[in-house]
């Protein structure tokens, strides 16, 4: 039989949506997290240049830092989708929220977030396709249909966010808007990945 006409086994598929999901987390975190940028200045006096040096590493430490967090739970998720699917059966939600140690506030809010998220990669995984693009084609067959799965996505992962609120030691406008600006980016890359993958 030639590759082509090979269909994916579950394993591809899962490897499929894990790296999406690994693109989304590298796009956000490259929006969300400000680069530091030297000036002039700092190049051209060594001393500072190495102050620069250290805000750098201390920049790509949070980086990394935020894209394990980030990633973290949709991985456990998809992971735990992916052996439903093996089983023939139902994800256990409760053991996931269990697990994810969300805040006494915002466990209904957590909740919503990974029933979502679960339904939406099970929907993935158990559609016909050769990468992401044709998973997704496979299933929602149109734009519009992947949008509003999407866009149920956004919703529960922005009141998640408020439910999380509370929570926050530094409760302010700055945290309030690195929040906004993670979601943005979220949802810009979804819409963007929309419009590619139904653009033909």
């Amino acid at each position: 039989m030639d590759n082509r006409d090979k269909k994916p086994d579950l394993q591809e598929k899962y490897s499929f949506i894990l790296e999406n999901e690994r693109a989304l987390t590298s796009h956000v975190a490259g929006e969300a997290i400000e680069k530091p940028q030297p000036a002039l200045w700092m190049i051209l006096i060594p001393v500072f240049f190495v102050f620069f040096f250290f805000q750098f590493k201390r920049y790509k430490n949070g980086l990394k830092d935020f894209k394990h967090n980030f990633f973290r739970t949709r991985k456990r998720v998809l992971d735990s989708v992916h052996q439903a699917v093996v089983d023939h059966g139902p994800v256990d939600i409760g053991e996931l929220v269990e697990t994810g140690n969300a805040p006494d506030q915002a466990r209904e809010a957590y909740g919503s977030w990974v029933r979502e998220l679960a339904g939406f990669y099970r929907v993935l995984l158990e559609a016909e396709g050769r990468n992401y693009r044709s998973l997704v084609r496979s299933c929602y067959q149109k734009k519009s249909n992947f949008l509003i799965a999407l866009s149920r996505l956004n919703n529960v992962e922005r009141e998640l966010n408020r439910a999380l609120f509370p929570n926050l030691e530094d409760d302010d406008e700055q945290t309030t808007t690195a929040v906004e600006s993670i979601e943005k980016s979220v949802a810009d890359f979804r819409r963007n990945q929309a419009k590619e993958i139904f653009s033909r």
